[in-house]
């Protein structure tokens, strides 16, 4: 499996294309980044998206109309796509899957599974395939997504992150910004993370 990634956007959202076997996947295109995704991306098969937040979702509705591909995304977190929450969105869309928690799926050879992280949003999720985690905005390298937004919860994070404690085996982590990790070396500071959102 090959994942190729770019930042994008005034945010530097990573957006991430796994190509397995000659088919491909995305994982949350933002703002521009369309067109790299329509050169790197071979027999594209889905849109993956690890929650609602315009910067992860900006660019997944032009590539679902223009390629007739489906969008995946949590279902608590799919009023974000429907409707611009924030006021940046350049065109809102329906998701054609909403994912259920922790639900697996099988697209060609992918296997993958969506598991449910809320806090950062209601349906933040970080999404495993093969040996591989697309951690979002829940997990990043030395640190963890807020919980201070609109429609994030405080309550769900602290809840998430023990719940993160308990993912057995060793992942490479491609968070939604920042470097990439290894899903180990950040579960060794979850506790300190825990202890930083019960006092905040």
């Amino acid at each position: 499996m090959r994942v190729l990634h770019k930042s994008f956007g005034d945010f530097g959202t990573n957006c991430y294309i796994v190509t397995k076997n000659g088919s491909s996947l995305v994982i949350d295109p933002g703002d521009g980044a369309k067109e790299w995704v329509l050169q790197h991306a071979t027999n594209l098969k889905a849109i993956l998206c690890t929650h609602g937040h315009f910067d992860h979702i900006f660019d997944a509705g032009e590539l679902k109309n223009e390629l007739k591909i489906p969008v995946y995304i949590n279902k608590f977190d799919a009023f974000m796509c429907e409707n611009d929450i924030f006021g940046y969105m350049k065109s809102v869309f329906k998701p054609d899957v909403l994912v259920n928690n922790d639900e697996n799926f099988q697209i060609d050879d992918f296997c993958i599974k969506f598991h449910h992280f809320p806090g950062h949003t209601p349906g933040c999720s970080m999404i495993e395939i093969d040996d591989v985690m697309f951690s979002g905005d829940f997990l990043f390298k030395g640190s963890i997504g807020r919980w201070d937004f609109p429609f994030s919860d405080k309550n769900e994070m602290l809840k998430s992150l023990e719940k993160c404690k308990l993912i057995e085996g060793d992942f490479t982590l491609y968070p939604g910004h920042g470097e990439s990790s290894m899903l180990k070396s950040e579960q060794d500071n979850i506790n300190y993370w825990i202890g930083i959102v019960k006092n905040s």
